[in-house]
């Protein structure tokens, strides 16, 4: 399913019916198969993801979803770990295969890899250098492995794979904010979610999803000020929370199992501006629960919060059938609760919607409840034209009242790497003169709830 949009992923109103046909048309023409985008130039052959992959190039008509991964996230491999590059792999190899013959959705290879500014994006400069510096000894043959904390170490393969998944996120939010796609699903590992900025945890070496999200409040400022971050792992994301905590203009909620690692995600958690909403689950709980707690408690939050893109930490360690942990879900809660998600996200953000793997140890589960999230976002309605158009937007509910984040005074007070800390912390850009990084900061407003 194809949609005509803009660089900005809206769509063009000025489009003549004529010029609709024309590129409808050129894609029927070009296609040697329905796997291929008319405007899209070929890149290497994978025979066995089954289909081509290719390096993202500006294309004239985006497709409704495309998937994200790269075989460079195979080489991370922690003997007898349950985070294994095999979970990967049968989605790579059997799963995604079939589905992208029945549903016509491309597999992107992004070559593409963060810059030590990138990861800054969310992680401290001293944790960005000793996670490079474990890389260094293991890569050297200093060290067969590195520990970053008690559960997460680097070993040979990590560097690759960690790196991959950073860039492959990061592309893939470009795409998806510059209309090359109206969704993306980010197959990655290792995941993500439990990084918080200064430390690694819980199998999670740099916060993937977190840095696609910053990354696109930094780069597309103008276009994308306030997102959401959703999270469904049965492990509460805690990176996610601890980087969306102090910042009003990202929003982040989820659900998890409790008490379960990492003991983290209390329902009085609430950030700086009522920006964090928690819902935990006990034990043993089914697919009611979880679905109450999205439909009554998160998605209203998210459709008052407004947000202009949204972001989805995609685990699928709550179904029943996985290992570490005791919830009773099972593939068609995902379906739904994807599905609601791409609704939402047509009525508030032009449908602007990027997902990215995170848990799921039973790779038989895994594969059954990544079907269901994959069909969810290939088959989900396209935003109609009046909610491109902003209309069905609600005004009441992002009524914001707008003052400077700091004053001329407290900016002058500050020193140059303070004042780079700060920036850093919005996303925003650190290079510069000093009066540059101060008149960047000083044009920074603060967006509060009236």
């Amino acid at each position: 399913m194809l949609l005509p949009l803009n660089y900005h992923g809206r769509a063009e109103s000025g489009c003549t019916s004529s010029l609709i046909v024309l590129l409808l048309g050129s894609a029927l023409l070009v296609r040697s198969s329905p796997l291929s985008l008319a405007t899209r130039r070929w890149g290497r052959t994978n025979p066995k993801l089954g289909r081509m992959l290719r390096y993202p190039t500006s294309v004239a008509v985006a497709p409704s979803l495309q998937i994200y991964t790269h075989e460079g996230c195979l080489k991370h491999k922690v003997m007898f770990h349950p985070e294994s590059p095999e979970r990967l792999r049968y989605l790579m190899e059997d799963i995604i295969p079939t589905l992208s013959s029945r549903l016509s959705f491309d597999v992107i290879s992004p070559n593409r890899l963060p810059t030590k500014e990138d990861l800054q994006l969310i992680h401290t400069p001293d944790y960005v250098e000793s996670t490079f510096e474990a890389f260094r000894q293991v890569r050297d043959g200093h060290a067969v492995s590195v520990f970053l904390d008690s559960d997460t170490q680097v070993v040979e393969g990590t560097e690759e794979s960690a790196m991959r998944g950073a860039g492959v996120t990061l592309q893939a939010v470009e795409d998806v904010v510059e209309g090359k796609a109206l969704r993306a699903f980010v197959m990655v590992r290792p995941p993500g979610h439990h990084a918080e900025p200064n430390t690694a945890m819980g199998f999670c070496v740099f916060n993937n999803i977190m840095l696609g999200l910053a990354h696109a409040q930094r780069k597309y400022h103008k276009l994308i000020k306030r997102v959401a971050l959703l999270d469904f792992d049965v492990h509460h994301g805690n990176g996610g929370q601890a980087a969306c905590w102090e910042h009003p203009s990202r929003f982040f909620a989820s659900t998890h199992q409790t008490p379960l690692f990492p003991w983290k995600g209390l329902s009085t958690d609430t950030g700086v501006q009522m920006n964090v909403v928690n819902v935990p689950l006990s034990k043993e709980s089914t697919s009611q629960e979880f679905r109450d707690a999205w439909e009554h408690k998160i998605l209203p939050s998210v459709r008052k919060y407004q947000p202009d893109m949204i972001f989805v930490s995609a685990g699928f360690d709550a179904h029943e059938d996985d290992p570490l942990a005791s919830l009773n879900l099972v593939e068609d809660d995902f379906h739904f609760l994807t599905d609601k998600i791409a609704r939402l996200a047509n009525e508030v953000s032009n449908g602007r919607l990027v997902t990215v793997l995170e848990g799921g140890y039973d790779p038989d589960a895994l594969g059954r409840c990544v079907t269901a999230h994959i069909e969810a976002l290939a088959e989900a309605p396209l935003p109609s034209e009046a909610q491109l158009k902003g209309e069905t937007r609600s005004t009441d509910d992002r009524s914001l009242k707008v003052s400077m984040l700091f004053s001329r005074e407290e900016i002058e007070a500050m020193d140059k790497s303070t004042i780079r800390a700060e920036l850093a912390k919005l996303g925003l850009p650190t290079s510069g003169r000093l009066d540059s990084l101060k008149d960047r900061l000083g044009a920074v407003v603060s967006e509060r709830y009236l």
